[in-house]
């Protein structure tokens, strides 16, 4: 029977979900008869069975593990460059259409859900088998007219099925470099093809007799002088009245000369209609002036003018000043067909507003090698480069930063450090990327870094938290540090990582605890002396206060107040004075004395108040204040 549409169509299905590659073979061969749907859960797999079998169609997830949608697609087209292919994905972004666009794919669909997702998916995979069944129908076609007509590179044979004596005509006899041979037997006709070839040829053969079905191949014919040839071949079974095929009468054309060039015109026309018609992407034709001829709703929408209102401008219209001499020298290097396929510059809107675009362009060029037009896809990249820029604002001000800067991924791996965390932990940046917090920490600090990072995640969590762990470097004694550490932006359930900063306070813990050690020294002491006496550090936490303070504001003996601010211990009033004294101090790093009138359980009372800053290598940390209560003497001033 002749060439029919009408035959099955095999699909080829790779997606790493089995669950996703049954439900969607169920609904296409429920959608369609012809439909013979085979499934493979990995683009290996799937190369494994094109290259046994190829099919009509390939249908391919993007998102897979090992071997991504775009890659496998790049691999296909390596071998099978008219192959129809379909990139049927969950995920659906500019960047993954631009990427299948520049790899050859013939469609591009997201998944959804609903039957009305499966019926397109069906009617794209008809659409694309018919075009390339009726694209080769058509070539075959015009070949024989062409090499009949004009060139005569072409020739028949039939084959007596009975006696396998293949008969040849001139034009065969011509191509194959055999003008006095007239038939030859079938072993020795498959011996003058590649080798690779001979098997297929066979049982082409076979599946004519079988079937009765014409059919038609290229083949690489390898007559003897060296040369391969390309020979596209139609086999038609001759039926006798008897019903029997006793013969298959074929015919060849060599096509070496034109098959690459068509191969890539056809490849290329199918790209730059799909470039068109389904891109998400913004896309322009431009003339061998490079001028606007054509662009898509997108490009409209991105740049605001219509097709009609650019038709014939120049590119400089689009184009901000300061960026026209770059964009120039792309557009020269494309009318040159020299390059400047990739730009990034700034675009003007018809509102005005300027805007950073991202532009590949493809130039095509006639047989002498003119530039005959220009196509451009583009999209609005302002955002991204923008976040591009703030993100290397921020590295600049983490790598100024005094503290030890990490993220760590979703997975608790190091991303980033900055070079103080390098000089901390004494491990090269290489070692710490990809690892873990517990090459650097014991056990119980990972589980209580963990700890805190749940809190951070529950839904009435903080923004962010401190907390003191210990640092194990590479090489000397343990580092105690604050970890303040907070959760990266994520959007829904999708948690993305933490960042957070170690500070070491190694020898401000060492200093409190020798501050407490002199002050429990000097406990008995100071508990005799008629005056409130405190110290309190640079948190402006107590770190110290004796007996006679402690009565003074009715603070129980058993409480703790090591760590504890002024606001934790006294009213908002009292809290606030304190800390404004201790404010000067630090300030002035010099004495500060001062009368002063505080309200306490027993009333109003005077006090004459000394704060003076304490020193350890120059820097303040910690202020010591003694406050005698001068009540008496101004209430006798006052009787005065």
């Amino acid at each position: 029977m002749p060439f029919s549409l009408h035959r099955e169509i095999q699909v080829l299905h790779v997606d790493d979900d089995p669950s996703i590659t049954d439900l969607t073979g169920t609904f296409l061969e429920r959608e369609d008869d012809r439909f013979a749907v085979q499934t493979a859960t990995s683009a290996d797999e799937g190369l494994e069975n094109i290259n046994d079998r190829p099919p009509d169609c390939v249908v391919s997830d993007y998102n897979m593990p090992g071997t991504d949608g775009i890659e496998f697609l790049q691999a296909v087209r390596e071998e099978y460059p008219d192959l129809p292919f379909i990139l049927f994905t969950g995920k659906g972004s500019e960047a993954v259409a631009s990427d299948a666009i520049a790899a050859g794919v013939t469609d591009y669909l997201q998944k959804g859900s609903g039957t009305e997702r499966y019926e397109l998916l069906a009617n794209r995979i008809r659409n694309a088998v018919r075009t390339r069944r009726e694209a080769e129908r058509a070539d075959r076609q015009e070949q024989l007219m062409r090499l009949t007509e004009f060139n005569g590179d072409t020739g028949g044979f039939e084959l007596d099925t009975e006696s396998n004596t293949v008969v040849l005509t001139a034009g065969t006899r011509r191509i194959i470099g055999r003008r006095n041979q007239h038939e030859m037997s079938l072993e020795e006709a498959l011996k003058l093809f590649h080798p690779d070839d001979r098997e297929d040829i066979q049982h082409t053969l076979d599946k004519v007799l079988e079937t009765r079905e014409e059919l038609y191949d290229t083949w690489r014919l390898q007559p003897g002088d060296g040369e391969e040839r390309l020979l596209d071949m139609t086999i038609t079974p001759v039926v006798e009245n008897g019903g029997e095929v006793t013969k298959l009468r074929g015919a060849g054309h060599d096509i070496t000369e034109r098959e690459e060039h068509e191969r890539t015109a056809r490849q290329r026309q199918k790209q730059l209609s799909l470039f068109f018609e389904e891109s998400p992407l913004g896309a322009v034709q431009w003339d061998s002036e490079f001028q606007f001829e054509r662009m898509n709703r997108r490009a409209e929408e991105i740049l605001g003018y219509s097709e009609a209102e650019l038709c014939g401008e120049s590119w400089e219209g689009i184009v901000a000043g300061d960026d026209r001499g770059q964009v120039g020298d792309a557009v020269e290097k494309l009318l040159d067909a020299d390059g400047g396929t990739h730009v990034i510059n700034r675009n003007v809107r018809k509102d005005g507003e300027a805007i950073t675009c991202e532009w590949h362009n493809r130039v095509v060029t006639g047989a002498d090698g003119d530039v005959q037009t220009i196509f451009s896809k583009f999209q609005d990249v302002t955002d991204r480069e923008r976040r591009k820029t703030e993100l290397e604002e921020y590295e600049t001000i983490i790598e100024a930063l005094s503290d030890a800067v990490y993220v760590l991924d979703e997975k608790g791996q190091f991303t980033y450090v900055n070079d103080e965390l390098v000089e901390l932990v004494g491990y090269d940046r290489e070692t710490i990327l990809g690892n873990t917090p517990s090459l650097i920490k014991d056990e119980e600090a990972v589980q209580r870094a963990e700890q805190e990072l749940g809190r951070l995640l529950s839904s009435d969590g903080p923004e962010a938290v401190t907390f003191e762990v210990t640092v194990y470097p590479r090489e000397g004694d343990p580092i105690v540090c604050e970890d303040h550490m907070g959760v990266l932006p994520y959007d829904g359930e999708e948690f993305n990582g933490s960042v957070g900063t170690l500070r070491d306070v190694t020898e401000q813990r060492e200093r409190e605890a020798e501050l407490r050690q002199t002050t429990n020294q000097l406990q008995g002491v100071i508990d005799s002396v008629e005056s409130a006496m405190w110290i309190r550090n640079t948190d402006h936490e107590y770190v110290y206060m004796n007996q006679y303070h402690r009565d003074l504001f009715d603070i129980a003996d058993d409480t703790d107040i090591a760590g504890k601010r002024a606001a934790d211990l006294h009213s908002a009033e009292v809290a606030e004075k304190f800390q404004q004294n201790d404010q000067r101090v630090y300030e002035t790093r010099e004495q500060v004395e001062i009368e002063e009138v505080i309200q306490t359980d027993d009333g109003r009372q005077y006090f004459l108040t000394r704060i003076v800053p304490l020193f350890d290598n120059g820097s303040v940390y910690a202020t010591c204040g003694i406050a005698t209560n001068i009540t008496e003497q101004k209430e006798y001033e006052e009787k005065l």
